[in-house]
């Protein structure tokens, strides 16, 4: 259903335009809604008003997504470049004005995703829920916004990567000196970026709350970009889920036929067969990694058109896909290699599946045998960082937190017809 005006906020109406383009997980995330109200009964009159409401929220952020799509070229790595977007929670609930102060920046990484995926499509699962979890704080604070930043891979469809970062990815992956591993690439590039809109104004910068966050390799990046901004350690946070080849590496690699040099690595290896099994499961089984996967190539195609329309062309060519095809490799063969993550130098706050195919050992579960209670900590941390063990597996999704985020509509609908 095509809307032109929109009433998200109680008490604000405020001219839309035209929905240009609806992610995956929106059609699923209305379509498991209605299958999990099925199942408790609900009636079917209170499951379409919750649909509706739930809808125009998530169009609003898909508008968002579109309206703000950008691509960045690195100075620092010619020839690279990633797609980036944002979201402005205020416009997200309907303030028809802007505001320019943003204390509470939220800065999201995008996990693996084979090319030509890796842009904002791929992650609006966590987007929607990183939004709904902040409206509390336009509540708190109306005249302030919160942004949240969505951070592609140079392998996506609208990224590019060079030789020379190839190069660089295939050195990392044999190198086994701390640094020398292709994932700092990845955070110098991404660091380079968020400078660019850090306020330069030191007071300024020190009043900003800023949450980095994301889930699997996704980690990995927010932890490496973190390591590159030490002027915001003290407001940072880093929030991730099930992080995935943060082991150490062990320096060793074999040399095989086709593939060439791999990192030896058993941890590392179970981290790519653990992963693989369990997608290839939740394809098969999951209705909604089903639903979700089953709508996206559609999705891709409308992003596609209505980002044409504004001039942003994807970076594609049999030369550019095969370099995209090659980093990729690599980036996998970096996965087996390992890259610990820092839990010294910033905040950060670990959540790792307690079943998760890609991390679980035999020690973790003789542990889990052994305190078998409630928020048991058990991800190696070090002076800045908690880690907490759910009983989860690797796929987390945050989109099947639908109840959570209709709550967080309500408590802020609520609040918005009293003003």
């Amino acid at each position: 259903m095509e809307k032109g005006s929109e009433q998200l906020s109680g008490e604000k109406t405020i001219n839309l335009p035209r929905q240009q383009w609806r992610s995956n997980y929106n059609s699923t995330a209305l379509k498991t809604l209605e299958r999990v109200d099925n199942k408790s009964k609900i009636p079917a009159s209170e499951t379409n008003t919750r649909k509706e409401k739930l809808g125009q929220y998530l169009d609003a952020i898909d508008r968002e997504v579109v309206n703000n799509f950008r691509v960045f070229d690195s100075q620092e790595y010619p020839g690279v470049r990633f797609p980036h977007t944002s979201i402005s929670v205020r416009q997200v609930v309907g303030f028809s004005e802007n505001s320019s102060v943003s204390p509470l920046t939220y800065v999201i990484f995008t996990p693996f995703s084979p090319p030509p995926g890796g842009d904002a499509d791929d992650v609006m699962n966590a987007v929607y829920d990183r939004v709904f979890s902040v409206l509390d704080e336009v509540k708190r604070h109306p005249n302030q916004d919160v942004a949240v930043h969505v951070l592609g891979l140079p392998t996506s469809k609208w990224g590019s990567v060079s030789e020379e970062w190839v190069g660089d990815l295939k050195k990392g992956v044999v190198e086994s000196e701390e640094g020398t591993h292709g994932f700092a690439q990845h955070g110098k590039l991404y660091a380079e970026f968020l400078r660019t809109f850090f306020p330069q104004n030191q007071t300024d910068l020190q009043n900003m709350r800023i949450r980095f966050y994301s889930s699997s390799m996704g980690s990995i990046l927010a932890s490496e970009t973190a390591k590159q901004l030490p002027e915001i350690w003290d407001n940072l946070r880093v929030l991730v889920d099930v992080p995935t080849g943060t082991h150490k590496p062990t320096g060793k690699t074999v040399k095989l036929p086709f593939i060439g040099t791999l990192p030896l690595s058993a941890k590392g290896l179970q981290v790519i067969v653990g992963f693989g099994s369990e997608a290839r499961l939740r394809m098969w089984f999951d209705y909604l990694v089903k639903t979700s996967f089953g709508d996206k190539k559609r999705a891709r195609e409308e992003l596609t058109s209505a980002l044409l329309k504004r001039g942003i062309v994807p970076h594609e060519s049999k030369s550019e896909d095969a370099l995209k095809k090659d980093a990729f490799l690599q980036e996998i063969k970096l996965l087996i290699r390992g890259t610990p993550f820092d839990t010294d130098d910033f905040r950060s706050y670990v959540v790792q599946g307690m079943l998760d195919p890609a991390t679980v050992d035999f020690k973790r579960i003789l542990f889990l045998m052994k305190n078998h209670t409630p928020n048991k900590r058990f991800f190696k941390f070090g002076n800045r960082s908690l880690g907490m063990g759910i009983n989860y597996t690797h796929w987390m999704d945050r989109g099947r937190w639908l109840g959570k985020w209709i709550r967080s509509i309500e408590h802020y609908e609520k609040f918005a017809r009293k003003i």
